[in-house]
């Protein structure tokens, strides 16, 4: 059950170790970040490191005590939050996409929730994109190449 005492909160996912801009014959590739339906803010996949910002919106699980966060950039369940992060092309403006980064919420605690609130700070994602066989990285990003922090 939630408290319904809404908050917001900055969550800044830094992306390093990008594969490029070539990958099964596309050569344009970007990564972007999925804001409802809409992959938004895309950049080539060349850069040294790209940075999306989103604001979410929190509230505390009086059950769980676990952070509950909403919003358009929050997808799944409550109980399995995440955000896309999106590989693809744009083709005259359309996004044809090609795969998906699923980055968890779930090791974000209630406590670094208040503490990056109350400080104004955001919490920081530092996440590794390239895969093992030096592809884009796809699907749930495992702890291998992701690291929480408060920025």
């Amino acid at each position: 059950m939630a408290t319904n005492n809404l908050q917001q909160l900055m969550i800044r996912l830094r992306c390093i170790e990008l594969p490029g801009c070539e990958f099964e014959g596309r050569n344009k590739v970007r990564l972007g970040i999925q804001k409802g339906k809409d992959v938004i803010e895309d950049v080539l996949a060349e850069a040294e490191a790209i940075v999306f910002t989103c604001l979410l919106r929190v509230e505390r699980n009086s059950d769980t005590g676990k952070p509950n966060f909403l919003g358009p950039y929050a997808q799944g369940t409550p109980q399995a939050r995440f955000i896309y992060l999106c590989w693809g092309e744009r083709k005259e403006g359309v996004w044809d996409g090609f795969g998906r980064a699923k980055i968890h919420l779930k090791d974000i605690d209630w406590p670094s929730v208040e503490q990056a609130i109350s400080a104004g700070i955001p919490i920081e994602a530092i996440i590794k994109m390239t895969g093992k066989k030096g592809h884009p990285l796809y699907a749930s990003v495992g702890k291998d190449n992701i690291t929480w922090q408060l920025a």
